[in-house]
């Protein structure tokens, strides 16, 4: 399954880049003029202003010239008056990002729904978030592994890099966070220290866009188009999600998670690889009820060795042990 640049033309803030010369010739085949500026009719049809002074768009004469970023939805408008076909705008294109002005992400579509973007989503389900206003991307977390893992996968998808800083020691839920410095890569971090890694806008925005506005800030659900994607991806987002919000005991798994809809859609995703947990149990802690599932049984615990597996390494090497158990007995 893959997303195409089509599938976002109905979006309202995303912006593209076009090759230049190709841009040029779209223009001229939709509007049917070597100067396209000047037809008001065109302009009017496309919805952008028109200068009466200079008898001109000079959004449009932007466009053409300087190479400007342009809503994708215009660019809909300009090929449905052409015999262009999509594939033809996706081999032209250069860049794409959120609003007039941000960051550009030289994404290569088509973007494919495999275990690299499913990881990053289920890291974003775990430890990280999408902001409610900016679309920013944020990923927090102490294991280096971890944090390599969400910023290979977001460099491979989207072509990105990050933002990353160092979190000043504070006493946990009870002092606000507080950013120590700015790190040049990942290898920094200090040994007991968390670190953040933040993206621009654009990363945000097209996330939301292909999956349906699956997190806005703290709030967080795995919907439909989620549930609908191909297995290698959930596969990617169970990993991740396990590694952020999982503990791996001598004999089992637990996966915790305040939402019990994200525990339902994780145990029907286990489901889906063949392996069963137990129902959803409850416990309070600091004053509010969380809720978690456990995966037993030395059968489960191989089919997640081998089919899902963990990338940190503690979480791992306790996983190998507890697979390789002789004797086993459900836990209670």
């Amino acid at each position: 399954m893959e997303i195409k640049l089509e599938d976002l033309s109905k979006e309202e803030n995303l912006y593209v880049i076009l090759k230049k010369d190709f841009l040029r010739d779209l223009i001229t085949e939709a509007s049917k003029e070597e100067k396209p500026y000047f037809n008001k009719k065109f302009c009017d049809y496309l919805d952008i202003s028109f200068n009466k002074q200079e008898k001109c768009s000079l959004t449009l004469r932007n466009w053409l010239n300087n190479q400007k970023s342009i809503p994708i939805k215009k660019i809909e408008l300009i090929r449905d008056k052409t015999n262009i076909r999509w594939e033809e705008i996706e081999r032209n294109f250069v860049g794409i990002k959120s609003g007039f002005r941000g960051t550009i992400a030289n994404i290569r579509f088509p973007i494919k729904l495999d275990k690299k973007l499913g990881s990053i989503v289920g890291h974003i389900l775990g430890d990280g978030s999408i902001d409610a206003k900016y679309k920013q991307v944020f990923f927090s977390n102490s294991n280096k592994e971890l944090l390599k893992e969400f910023s290979d996968n977001f460099d491979s998808v989207f072509n990105l890099k990050p933002r990353i800083w160092m979190q000043k020691k504070t006493i946990p839920f009870k002092e606000k966070t507080r950013w120590e410095k700015r790190l040049n890569s990942i290898d920094e971090l200090e040994g007991g220290k968390n670190c953040g890694l933040f993206y621009p806008s654009v990363s945000g925005a097209l996330l939301n866009c292909i999956l349906s506005n699956f997190c806005i800030g703290k709030e967080k659900i795995i919907n439909a188009k989620i549930k609908n994607t191909p297995l290698e991806f959930k596969i990617g987002l169970i990993r991740a999600f396990c590694d952020d919000e999982g503990t791996v005991y001598n004999r089992s798994i637990r996966i915790f998670q305040d939402k019990i809809e994200i525990l339902e859609a994780i145990k029907e995703f286990l489901l889906e690889i063949g392996i069963t947990t137990s129902k959803i149990k409850h416990y309070i802690k600091r004053d509010k009820e969380r809720s978690y599932i456990d995966i037993h049984r030395k059968s489960n615990l191989i089919k997640f060795r081998d089919k899902v597996g963990l990338t940190s390494p503690k979480k791992r090497i306790k996983l190998e042990k507890a697979s390789i158990i002789r004797n086993y007995k459900i836990a209670k």
